[in-house]
């Protein structure tokens, strides 16, 4: 509902895409969000993992054993 307001608002200019996720720490906590653009989803995606995981940091996947809410896209 969010992102169909934003579209309706900036008349067209701003169209959701794929290829963010969120960087956990070592304890599975939200620390903060990237997003790549530019190729495909899926290669987006994979680029945004890399960097997290280059970083020493995790992704949702990197977290699914955890006791923390995580959100996994199939």
């Amino acid at each position: 509902m969010f992102m169909d307001f934003l579209h309706r608002a900036s008349d067209g200019k701003i169209f959701p895409e794929g290829g963010g996720m969120l960087i956990r720490d070592d304890q599975g906590e939200i620390v903060g969000a990237v997003g790549v653009t530019g190729d495909v989803q899926e290669r987006d995606e994979e680029m945004a993992a890399y960097g997290i995981r280059a970083a020493g940091l995790k992704t949702d996947e990197d977290c699914e054993g955890l006791d923390v809410p995580v959100r996994l896209v199939n």
